[in-house]
């Protein structure tokens, strides 16, 4: 099925943050439970060479 399961943590991420925010805050708006943000966002992630990056197939 199609969906977002809330059993488990939903971990917002994107490129800078931003649109990681206005997603977590619309979460939030309609009580979804356990939602966490990265902040540190793709910028942050793609500069660590101790980070997996795998590329999309």
């Amino acid at each position: 099925g199609r969906g977002v399961s809330y059993d488990k943590p939903i971990i917002v991420s994107c490129g800078s943050g931003v649109t990681a925010a206005v997603v977590l805050l619309a979460l939030a708006t309609l009580d979804v439970p356990n939602v966490k943000m990265y902040d540190g966002a793709w910028s942050e992630w793609g500069a660590r060479a101790d980070l997996p990056v795998e590329p999309v197939k």
